[in-house]
């Protein structure tokens, strides 16, 4: 063997030799971390609050030690913390404390971990540092399992035999939740404090998606384990509508304005206890909002249609009409295209920021343009009624139709409306035709759908079903 080759042995053994004994050390003395590729250790060290120095004191290295991907090294500081550092995102309902709880670690620890400074704030879909050891969750043996009666929550149980919800969820190997389902196994381990998150009677929630975006729609699932009064709730100021559904479940869909803030929007909660009790259950946690991409656009265009004189009345009459909410659901999943000349290409598509006679870029196009020259059928994309259909100004001859739930769609600029107000429409049925009034530069036809009182890209309900 020639020399060259047996520095190369010796260098392979010494790199294994430093990556197995800070693996080895790890089960002793603290949380884990594995190193990632790009990771130094000045960047670990100011991911967890410490010194590069403790690090390197930590695991035995030297100064001018290399480190690589695949690495495991001891994170000090966390005396009583054991595992593998891993990330996860929050689910709606959970909380720093619940994750805490279900992996045996002290929420101080978890906020120190994460750098966290206020864990009420922490929001659904925000990825966490949790330490994954092979010894949590534990079952529990048989003995100590109780069978949940019909309609009692983990609350309830906890509360009747002296325990802490968030241990029986995670010595159940339940899934992160601040909710329980009927009848499930529990095992009830030593007493303990009796914490009061759980959302009873509700079993099951969903946020989808779990981050909103500006002009998109949120759908934000329940399910109860009764059949009680849908709960209320809101999204920053926008007041969510819950309506049934036959599997047991609330649904809400909401429109994000497409000029709204990007941040941090407060999802509240509130749900009515199934024993009669007058005191709801009330739930906050943050849903996080973020910015669409959108182009712009500058128009010249009649200054009647963009005089506030008319704009103002316009909106303000076109607001109060979608925001009303109709209990029946008319439509059945994806909506078809109001127009048969549907290409790849758009004159306009939503949200497009727009300057109309050299103003600034204030104002959002609220919908989608359709290609078509006067006379162009114009379809309805799903069963509803008709709520308006006549002249406006800036709008031209428009219809708007209720789909029921706080959905309705708009047809702008007609040259002949065929429906009027109170009739019900069929999927595909014609509605009208391609015209060039209001505020326009040339014949279209602009499409728009509201939910919660919000417009919303089309191109989502286009291609995609909704509850």
């Amino acid at each position: 063997m020639n020399r060259r080759w047996t520095r190369s042995l010796l260098l392979l053994c010494f790199l294994w030799t430093s990556v197995a004994i800070p693996a080895a050390r790890a089960q002793e003395a603290g949380p884990v971390y594995v190193v990632q590729d790009g990771d130094t250790l000045w960047g670990i060290s100011q991911t967890f609050g410490i010194t590069a120095q403790a690090l390197i004191d930590a695991n035995g290295l030297n100064a001018n030690a290399l480190i690589s991907p695949g690495m495991q090294l001891v994170i000090p500081g966390f005396p009583g913390v054991q595992g593998v550092l891993t990330t996860r995102a929050l689910a709606l309902g959970e909380t720093l404390e619940s994750a805490g709880e279900r992996y045996g670690v002290p929420e101080e620890a978890l906020a120190r971990l994460n750098r966290v400074v206020s864990p009420e704030r922490m929001y659904v879909g925000q990825e966490i540092i949790l330490p994954i050891s092979d010894q949590a969750p534990l079952a529990l043996p048989e003995s100590l399992r109780h069978a949940k009666p019909e309609g009692e929550t983990i609350l309830e149980l906890a509360a009747r035999a002296g325990q802490n919800p968030w241990v029986l969820m995670a010595k159940n190997q339940a899934a992160p939740r601040l909710w329980a389902v009927s009848r499930e196994p529990l095992a009830v381990p030593a007493a303990g404090h009796v914490t009061s998150d759980f959302l009873s009677p509700i079993v099951g929630a969903t946020i989808e998606p779990e981050a909103g975006v500006q002009g998109r729609t949120l759908t934000i699932a329940l399910e109860s384990e009764t059949a009680g009064a849908p709960p209320a709730g809101a999204l920053g100021d926008w007041v969510l509508n819950f309506e049934p559904l036959a599997d047991g479940r609330f649904v809400a869909l909401q429109g994000i304005n497409a000029m709204a803030d990007p941040g941090m929007y407060d999802l509240r909660l509130e749900i009515l206890q199934p024993d009669g009790n007058d005191l709801p259950i009330r739930f906050s946690q943050p849903v996080p909002v973020r910015a669409g991409k959108f182009g712009r656009e500058a128009f010249r265009v009649p200054e009647e249609t963009i005089d506030p004189k008319n704009t103002g009345p316009e909106d303000a009459q076109i607001a109060a009409l979608v925001s009303q909410i109709t209990t029946e659901k008319m439509w059945d999943g994806v909506f078809e295209f109001p127009s048969h000349l549907v290409t790849d290409k758009f004159p306009s598509v939503f949200g497009t920021r727009r300057s109309y006679n050299g103003t600034a870029y204030d104002r959002y196009h609220t919908g989608l343009d359709f290609y078509g020259g006067t006379g162009v059928p114009i379809y309805a994309p799903a069963r509803g009624r008709v709520v308006f259909a006549g002249p406006l100004t800036v709008r031209g001859n428009a219809t708007y139709i209720d789909h029921g739930w706080g959905v309705f769609t708009g047809y702008f600029h007609q040259s002949e409306i065929l429906v009027q107000p109170g009739q019900i429409v069929e999927a595909g049925e014609q509605i009208g035709m391609v015209g060039a009034t209001g505020r326009v530069t040339g014949p279209h036809l602009h499409f728009e759908i509201w939910v919660g009182g919000v417009p919303v890209d089309p191109m989502e309900w286009l291609h995609r079903a909704f509850p």
